[in-house]
């Protein structure tokens, strides 16, 4: 991964590059950002570029034998940690699970994109939505790992994902290493909620904000792509700084699937309480994913609160798209003072029940029944 890959973020970009020529870097620094931001990202291309014997004065070169192992994520001097599920014994040899096991689809979730949500990670790993977790075993792993000594003679990297993952128990047992680690020794945070993480842990790193995309780098990246235009425009408004999931509705068969044709059906189907319409599209958003029926009830959550600044101060403020703003004409006086909060605590409860992995058909068809007499209000 190199600088001049990820979007957009060129005041983090400088900052990581001036810390590191300046000979003030730290030893351990959190990189925190939303989800989508390129955290994650910045910390492979960071590692890379200082890994890197033939670096410029912006980037690594790209083509060594460093950059080409740190590209395929084969670097024997990066190690990575991230959230898992114990696996079975039958499958781990009676042995603790570590983030070894699953070293292989960790691997391939990376290629496929470093800009890696949460539960697409969950995807990859089980399909059943057991809890994610940093365990004490994964402690020791770390610090056995980190005892090895350097393949190359300079840096060793722990890039450690979503250390808000971290138990009180793991995250002591890291402590002193964290504090005084091995000799040419780097620990990258990548994190998203920072409110999440343990004091302990805050205290000993240096942090850097990384801010959520701007919409003119997600739009230009998609217009780069050859993504038509309006459809850009599209996605670069629901996603909101989340490249994630721009690239995920950019690049999928109908990035519609999530927008305005959606929720303009569904809201149509609710007002005039046709259940059997209702049956027949909650059937049909149930073949989805868990992501991506989470990622429309966002987007439905947005909607609503983007027709309420609509009926109340006017189509200067409200984030619309040329086919929500027409819908949102006529629709937007159904969304008021007396049912909007009542419609984004449903639709928020629906996003956690399914995130629960409560059966989606049952969660939609009961949403859609309430949504109906909050919109007769």
């Amino acid at each position: 991964m190199q600088f001049k890959d990820i979007v957009g973020q060129k005041d983090a970009k400088e900052r990581l590059l001036h810390s590191y020529k300046e000979g003030r870097l730290a030893h351990a620094i959190m990189l925190l950002g939303p989800e989508g931001s390129g955290n994650l990202a910045m910390a492979l291309a960071f590692a890379q570029y200082i890994s890197c014997p033939n670096k410029s004065h912006e980037d690594s070169c790209g083509a060594c034998v460093s950059c080409k192992r740190h590209a395929s994520l084969q670097h024997p001097d990066v190690h990575f940690s991230f959230p898992y599920f114990p696996a079975p014994k039958s499958e781990r040899g009676g042995e603790d699970t570590n983030s070894g096991f699953y070293a292989a689809p960790w691997r391939e979730a990376l290629l496929e994109s470093p800009y890696l949500s949460l539960d697409h990670w969950r995807d990859c790993i089980t399909k059943d939505n057991k809890v994610l977790q940093l365990p004490v075993a994964e402690a020791d792993y770390i610090m056995k790992r980190l005892s090895l000594k350097s393949f190359d003679g300079g840096y060793r990297f722990l890039i450690l994902w979503l250390p808000e993952y971290l138990g009180s128990g793991t995250a002591n047992k890291l402590l002193k290493t964290i504090e005084e680690p091995p000799a040419n020794t780097l620990f990258f945070f990548v994190s998203n909620n920072s409110e999440r993480i343990l004091t302990t842990i805050l205290s000993r790193v240096q942090t850097l904000h990384i801010p959520k995309l701007r919409d003119e780098d997600i739009l230009g990246y998609l217009l780069g792509r050859g993504v038509e235009s309006q459809v850009a425009q599209s996605i670069t408004h629901y996603v909101d700084g989340n490249f994630w999931r721009a690239r995920l509705l950019a690049f999928s068969e109908d990035p519609n699937v999530f927008f305005s044709s959606q929720f303009i059906h569904w809201m149509r189907i609710c007002f005039k309480k046709d259940m059997v319409a209702v049956v027949k599209w909650a059937d049909e958003m149930h073949k989805l994913t868990r992501e991506e029926q989470k990622d429309f009830l966002m987007y439905a959550l947005d909607q609503v609160r983007q027709n309420l600044v609509l009926n109340y101060a006017g189509s200067s403020l409200a984030r619309m798209n040329a086919q929500e703003a027409e819908f949102s004409v006529k629709f937007s006086p159904y969304i008021n003072e007396r049912n909007s909060e009542d419609l984004m605590d449903l639709i928020s409860d629906a996003h956690l029940d399914i995130g629960g992995n409560v059966t989606s058909k049952l969660v939609l068809t009961d949403l859609s029944v309430k949504v109906h007499y909050q919109l007769k209000k």
